[in-house]
């Protein structure tokens, strides 16, 4: 009697009274599994949960399974798992010694398990790996443990443990008494020792016993503990309840999860606890697999004394509680206290500003008063009240008309009462339809909502202002958030934003459950909580408000359902008061089945934390890859499968894909299977984007992968390229042929036409040069002719005013004649020479161009010119010798050189009385210098300079002929003609010298 009084004591210490309500999920073979003994249970690194089963394993990810069996094992009946979650190393045993590793969400047979043998060998025995209760072991069977820094070896009356570094082995004083499996679990690195005979769990670290803890759930006999090494979690069952055992700051403690009913102890072989879903997870030798599900929500329903628990209009009442329609008082724990409130309608209930109850029963108003903690009544008749409010000075009233009870036409009344009765009324405002809800707008005005329409009164000129035109609105609901943003809520067109006079849809779920939402309650997160006849969700208000700035930002909403706590989806609406929010940070909603209450803070949201595109269907044959996905083109259907770990309510994994990275591919929703379809690909390279939403504020995961279409023979590069180079080939062949049949025609044409150009060019060529020639000449002329002018007028002029003279004069004496006639002479003399000069010239112009192709002796023209001057130098005592090489033969223009030696020669004679003229030639190459050397008087120095600067610049150089005479200006113009020059040099003793160089070359 004592011990058990002891064990109720130590039960009710570590066991809290109270524990969560929870749900749970069934899965067996006709919903998944592919056996209904589920061995063992374990989640790996990324997030999957895998099961172990007598036909294949599972891999569950919150939505559906992915079972693997048929491996070229000798048995598909797998146990436990065991290895290391986080190096992604978990194996899967057979109860024949044999293996699978699953790694990187894969399982594979698997025969290297250094770091994790089945069975190890030591002093002729065999040690069975022990890492879970449920081992596979026969009677008397040794097991052994691994731990970081040694490993335990556990035989039926002793324990062993051995450090892996000093490699020392040392027995502890305890008896591991068991039948099949031995009394003892690990948590951490820490080895717990059950000792049934002292009533403790010893705790025993590197081999020495550190602690011991009374735990009389663990000492129990009728306690079964569960444990598994790879999850690092200990579970008790005792009496159909679940606990949690832990080993913090060197104690170990015992939680209570939760109480099963109706269910043998002895069924369930495998435990896990994912803490961060809160869910258990519990496999059965015979049943398969339930899930339960501990819930963020309360609901709360009335006795089983009460009728069915629907509730609409509710207040707050105290810190932690909430008044009904009924009277009754709830908090979390269910009913506090009943007032009895009877008669009350479901659709209103409030607070006065004296803190009085306010019911409507019928057409009247009840009103139950605080003084008497709520039993007396007050009552005020014909008021059909739907809403009220006090601003602390007045009372504002929303009525019903009833016009016409047989056709029930109703109309709205705004009344405005003085003060706290409702009986002194200050005005009253009349409107058309039905009224439903109203709030303080402003300081004068007022939101009024009806069936049909939303009205702005104003309270000062009592002026109604239509804010939805001709539209039609059925207003369930107004509520002014803490930013002072007003949000309409409507029955079937959805909720919608008041600004600027203006509402602003907001969007629907994709359910369109919010397209009539009861009410908004806005927790100092800044989410709104939305209750629906289909849920509860849950919206940051900064989404909605970015929303109505701009259009194309995307509303996600959160949404809770009969999962997460709730005894049904459908909450409730329709009153003046859809939901509270307590003093203690409570939120409470009436639905149709229950108060459901929460704390909005505690609340959690669940959102997946990563995607993984490995798997797809390829003409109903499953393929797995990496990244790239390879296909044909004779592929005609593909799905291609998007696993994400989730394990809460599938409504919130947001999933979009889109095809192609151009900008726009339309992204489109992947439904709950998971899976993005393409009925055909072109051959080439494609891209797949998938994301997914993983917060409340809309930030997404991006995953891509390519998918590779190989193409046909001739749609490849290479087919392409040679497929190119022949009809590039041919079209070279064909264009050489035709080249070649081209350029025979045109040789035939080019020595007719080259013939005849050839002629043509010839005489173009001959008519330029001849053109060059005489537009030289031309010019040549005209300078000479212009300079003639000017030097013949001055001789004739005198001469014709010489004759004037002589005619005018009256008296003619010898001497005076005598000088005029010899003035006349000597000009006439001057002017005939000049004019014989200018004939030659004229006459060289006309004829050398017929001898300049003629080869000649240059001694013999020389000669020819000393015969002519012979006499004259004779009669002057002057001697002409003539040195020039009786075998030199030249081109130049016979007519020209026999003026130009001509000219010279005669200046030389003229100049010269007494003396020499020799006459020498010298050769070199094409260069011929001929001297002419006399020992006359010599020419003055300025007329050297004067002729030697004009046959540098004939061209521009102004003619002195009066001055100097004609006949060295002929011979400069002469020497330019065969491109010869002239040097005067007065000699040393007496006399002057002219050198002309020559250019001996034919048509030069």
């Amino acid at each position: 009697m004592k011990n058990n009084i002891l064990f109720i004591f130590f039960l009710l210490l570590f066991i809290p009274i109270d524990s969560q309500k929870s749900s749970i999920q069934f899965y067996n073979t006709d919903n998944g599994l592919p056996q209904n003994s589920v061995k063992d249970i374990t989640k790996d690194k990324y997030g999957f949960i895998w099961l172990s089963t007598e036909n294949g394993i599972a891999r569950y990810d919150g939505n559906s399974f992915l079972v693997y069996k048929n491996f070229p094992l000798n048995t598909q009946r797998f146990l436990y798992f065991y290895g290391n979650v986080e190096k992604d190393s978990i194996f899967v045993k057979t109860e024949f010694k044999q293996n699978l590793l699953i790694h990187e969400k894969n399982p594979k047979v698997s025969n290297v398990l250094r770091n994790y043998p089945i069975f190890i060998l030591k002093n002729n025995t065999n040690y069975l790996l022990y890492c879970s209760n449920f081992t596979y072991a026969a009677t008397g069977t040794s097991f052994y443990m691994n731990f970081k820094e040694g490993r335990y070896y556990i035989h039926k009356n002793s324990l062993t443990y051995k450090d892996f570094n000093s490699k020392v082995e040392q027995n502890l004083d305890v008896k591991t008494i068991y039948e099949n499996v031995p009394r003892v679990f690990a948590i951490d690195e820490m080895l717990f020792y059950t000792d049934y005979q002292s009533k403790t769990v010893l705790g025993i670290k590197k081999g020495k016993i550190v602690n011991s803890h009374h735990i009389p759930l663990l000492t129990d006999p009728k306690s079964r503990i569960l444990w598994s090494q790879i999850n690092n979690q200990v579970f008790i069952v005792n009496n159909s309840t679940i606990y949690t055992c832990n080993y913090e700051n060197g104690q170990l403690k015992t939680t209570k999860l939760i109480r099963l009913n109706n269910v043998k102890d002895e069924n369930f072989v495998s435990i896990y606890y994912d803490k961060k879903y809160n869910k258990i997870y519990l496999g059965s030798s015979i049943n398969g697999l339930q899930v339960i599900s501990f819930p963020d929500f309360t609901c709360i329903k009335r006795p089983p004394s009460k009728p069915e628990s629907v509730f609409y209009s509710t207040i707050p009442y105290g810190n932690s509680s909430v008044i009904t329609t009924f009277g009754e008082i709830y908090n979390r724990n269910g009913l506090v206290e009943d007032k009895k409130f009877k008669d009350a309608s479901s659709y209103f209930l409030d607070y006065d500003a004296d803190g009085n109850i306010i019911t409507l029963s019928g057409n009247n108003l009840k009103v139950y008063q605080k003084s008497t903690f709520y039993k007396d009544i007050i009552t005020k008749k014909n008021l059909i009240i739907k809403d009220l409010f006090s601003d602390g000075q007045k009372y504002y009233a929303l009525l019903k008309d009833i016009r016409n009870e047989k056709v029930m036409v109703v109309n709205g009344i705004l009344a405005v009462y003085k003060d706290k009765s409702l009986q002194s009324l200050e005005k009253k405002i009349f409107f058309q339809n039905e009224p439903t809800k109203f709030i303080k707008f402003d300081r004068d005005h007022l939101l009024v909502g009806t069936v049909k329409n939303l009205y702005k009164i104003s309270l000062t000129t009592n002026k109604i202002y239509n804010l939805i035109g001709k539209q039609q609105l059925f207003i369930r609901n107004i509520i002014r958030s803490k930013d002072g943003n007003f949000w309409v809520l409507t029955l079937g067109k959805g909720l919608y934003l008041l600004k600027n006079n203006r509402l602003i849809k907001m969007p629907y779920d994709p359910d369109n459950n919010i397209s009539s939402p009861h009410t908004i309650l806005e927790d100092k997160n800044g989410f709104f909580w939305i209750s629906t006849n289909n849920g509860l969700y849950k919206i940051l208000e900064s989404q909605l408000l970015e929303y109505a700035e701009n259009k194309r930002s995307k509303v996600y909403y959160y949404r809770y359902s009969k999962d997460a706590g709730f005894n049904i989806n459908e909450f409730n609406g329709g009153s003046n008061i859809c939901g509270n929010i307590l003093e203690n940070g409570d939120f409470v909603l009436p639905s149709l089945n229950g108060l459901v209450f929460f704390n909005p803070l505690k609340v959690k949201s669940y959102y997946p934390e990563n995607l993984y595109i490995e798997r797809a269907v390829v003409n109903n044959k499953e393929q797995f890859f990496k990244n790239n996905l390879s296909l044909d083109q004779d592929v005609n259907r593909i799905d291609i499968f998007i696993d994400v770990p989730y394990y809460s309510n599938l409504d919130n994994v947001v999933i979009e894909a889109k095809l192609g990275d151009s900008p726009n591919a339309k992204w489109e929703p992947i439904g709950k299977d998971r899976k993005f379809s393409i009925s055909s690909l072109g051959y080439g390279n494609h891209s797949l984007m998938v994301k997914m939403l993983i917060s409340d504020e809309g930030k997404f995961i991006y995953k891509k992968i390519n998918i590779i279409v190989s193409p046909y023979f001739y749609q490849t590069l290479w087919f392409k390229i040679v497929t190119f180079s022949l009809l590039l080939l041919l079209l070279y062949f064909l264009v050489k042929w035709r080249i070649n049949f081209l350029k025979k025609k045109n040789q035939e044409l080019e020595k007719t036409v080259a013939s005849r150009t050839k002629s043509l060019s010839d005489t173009v060529e001959k008519l330029e040069i001849t053109k060059a020639k005489l537009h030289k000449e031309v010019e040549q002329q005209k300078k000479l002719i212009g300079t003639i002018t000017h030097d013949i007028t001055t001789p004739i002029k005198f001469i014709a005013l010489t004759a004037k003279e002589v005619l005018d004069a009256e008296n003619f004496n010898e001497q005076l004649t005598g000088k005029i006639l010899n003035s006349i002479y000597k000009s006439s003399d001057q002017l005939y020479n000049f004019t014989m000069t200018l004939k030659e010239y004229a006459d060289i112009y006309t004829h050398h161009r017929l001898d300049d192709s003629e080869l000649y002796s240059l001694h013999q023209l020389i000669e020819e010119k000393k015969i002519l001057f012979d006499e004259i130098a004779k009669n002057n005592g002057t001697v002409i010798i003539n040195n020039v090489d009786k075998n030199l033969s030249i081109w130049i223009s016979k007519n020209i050189l026999s003026a130009i030696v001509h000219n010279l020669i005669d200046n030389s004679v003229k100049y010269t009385k007494n003396g020499t003229i020799t006459i020498e030639s010298t050769n070199e190459d094409e260069h011929i210098s001929l001297l002419i050397t006399d020992t006359g008087i010599g020419m003055e120095q300025k007329k050297i300079e004067y002729y030697t600067r004009l046959q540098d610049n004939i061209e521009n150089e102004k003619l002195l002929l009066q001055k100097y005479g004609m006949g060295l200006h002929l011979v400069l113009q002469l020497l330019q003609m065969i491109d010869g020059k002239i040097i005067f040099e007065k000699n040393k003793l007496q006399g002057t010298s002219f050198k002309l160089i020559l250019i001996n070359k034919k048509n030069a």
